[in-house]
């Protein structure tokens, strides 16, 4: 394969015979620049490229191809001298990846062009897209919520808005539950997190909607995350306590159930019911209002099965 060394320049040289009485040689060009997602120019050998030729537009898995590495250009006539003869129509597949190491490191970007006969061609520049080295996420429970944490890294970012989160459950569309600023443009690596509190039971899928400044966007792939019920019954301390006049009470459901949650005070006579219904396995809260209750100290009780617990907590006005 012919090879030059053009810094940051992507020049396809598309060349075909073309039969007008006798056969002549047609030489077409394609042009643009390839951009870090920092807004710089990669330097000589930070990248590594292979080009496939296709009659299918999203079939990469040509097993013969032309590739090098560093500042690059591809020429169809590499391709005819290996016996792939192409014509108008055949898209022409590059794929390239950084291999120079930092904050880079194994980023990669695709790009097709279909061929034609038409005259020289300028496609414009290829800005990277921000590459996400990582999208993770895992269910916690702080003992008082269920919440699903999601993770996420880039290795460079070009005019980067942010990331819309999008959430799913079974059998649903996505929807937004939340955006988290993005770092605009850099070639530092970037770690992001975001807690979805708004969970309970059951298998969840989220996906990422990266957004440009100028409004483009693309999705990151979609994750799944389960959230598995408690293996047992737990019913967590009042906080604040002492509290005037408004608490909180967290409980622990380990399946699906009737839960009775109930107020005393000091003589054992009920104040209040909180709590007396079927519930779902999971983590669940609840607030009591001891506005027109004494100070004093009280107790509150939970059943769920054979699960039955008592605790104090102290009302101060």
């Amino acid at each position: 394969m012919k090879y030059k060394t053009w810094s940051a320049i992507l020049v396809l040289s598309l060349l075909t015979l073309v039969s007008a009485g006798h056969a002549q040689l047609l030489i077409k060009l394609v042009s643009g620049k390839v951009i870090n997602p920092d807004a710089t120019l990669p330097k000589e050998n930070d990248w590594e490229f292979r080009a496939y030729l296709t009659s299918e537009l999203t079939d990469t898995t040509a097993i013969d191809s032309c590739a090098d590495k560093g500042g690059w250009a591809v020429s169809l006539m590499d391709f005819n001298t290996q016996g792939l003869p192409w014509t108008p129509g055949d898209t022409l597949i590059v794929l390239f990846k950084n291999i120079a190491g930092g904050s880079f490191e194994g980023m990669s970007y695709l790009i097709t062009h279909r061929t034609t006969n038409d005259d020289f061609q300028q496609v414009g520049d290829v800005t990277l897209p921000v590459e996400l080295t990582l999208f993770e996420g895992r269910a916690e429970n702080d003992v008082t919520q269920d919440l699903v944490v999601l993770n996420w890294r880039t290795v460079g970012e070009s005019n980067n808005l942010g990331f819309e989160v999008e959430k799913a459950s079974k059998d649903q569309s996505f929807t937004r539950i939340g955006f988290v600023q993005g770092a605009g443009s850099t070639n530092q690596a970037q770690a992001y997190r975001f807690e979805d509190r708004d969970v309970e039971v059951g298998t969840f899928r989220y996906r990422l909607k990266q957004i440009d400044t100028d409004g483009s966007y693309s999705y990151s792939e979609t994750i799944d995350v389960s959230v598995r019920p408690p293996d047992r019954y737990v019913l967590s301390q009042n906080y604040p306590n002492p509290f005037n006049p408004e608490t909180h009470i967290a409980f622990q459901v380990k399946q699906d159930g009737r839960v009775t949650i109930k107020i005393f005070d000091i003589l054992g006579r009920e104040t209040a019911t909180l709590v007396d219904q079927e519930m779902k396995a999971g983590t669940h809260k609840l607030s009591f209002n001891g506005y027109n209750l004494p100070s004093g100290l009280y107790f509150y009780a939970m059943e769920a099965g054979d699960f039955h617990q008592v605790k104090k907590m102290m009302l101060l006005k």
